[in-house]
């Protein structure tokens, strides 16, 4: 499974990437709103820090022509580039031209809800479907998995579409891997989390106190 940082900010990505696990970067427009003042600059500064690929997103939803040009500049930046589409008709036909004109550029289909609008990206022929499901958990009582039978319809019929869940807590995150998602997408408080639990901390302080009663601040040897 791919491991993401979603970020438009550096010097978080450098931090993440220095825990050695994710392998790219996803941005979208209101994280470069919230933490660039030039976003062409920004882009290539989360470009050159990025272990890997980087999603962007164009702007605006319903102006095809418009939504294709800035694909196609995104895209020329850099190999790193996944070009996110909006989950609308003219997002769709944007994918569909793009495919059909330049198949080199990879898209990803972003804040599709259910699997109605799934089944467009895989039919499109959409690198990646970019499932929404952890915002959406977050309205529901009872966990929310679109991954399964997303992943269902695309077996069903071939497609070659691969899943991007964005996630927030450890919980759903555990879910959506199970489920077998492509892809997962966390900002970095929640990949923080990843690593803590109430129960993991007090028992690491129980083997250290319980250590250092006896043996006070000593250590293994060095080799």
């Amino acid at each position: 499974m791919e491991f993401l940082l979603d970020s438009a900010d550096p010097q978080e990505i450098e931090e993440v990437k220095s825990w050695g696990l994710i392998s790219g970067v996803t941005t979208n427009p209101s994280l470069y709103g919230k933490q660039a003042d030039d976003f062409i600059k920004r882009l290539q500064e989360i470009l050159e820090v990025s272990p890997g690929c980087v999603y962007t997103q164009v702007i605006g939803a319903d102006d095809r022509e418009d939504m294709v040009r800035q694909a196609r500049w995104i895209a020329s930046q850099s190999e790193k580039i996944i070009v996110k589409l909006p989950m609308t008709n003219a997002g769709i036909q944007s994918c569909l031209q793009l495919k059909k004109e330049s198949p080199e550029i990879k898209i990803a289909i972003t804040a599709v809800a259910t699997m109605a609008q799934a089944f467009l990206c895989g039919k499109a022929g959409a690198d990646v479907c970019a499932l929404f499901n952890g915002p959406l958990d977050l309205e529901v009582d009872t966990a929310f998995d679109l991954v399964t039978p997303v992943k269902k319809i695309y077996a069903n019929y071939g497609y070659q579409t691969k899943v991007l869940s964005a996630c927030r807590y450890a919980r759903t995150f555990a879910e959506y891997c199970a489920a077998g998602t492509d892809i997962c997408t966390l900002k970095k408080e929640f990949h923080q989390l990843l690593y803590e639990h109430a129960y993991t901390d007090k028992r690491m302080r129980g083997f250290l106190g319980d250590w250092e009663g006896k043996f006070g601040d000593q250590k293994w040897p060095q080799p």
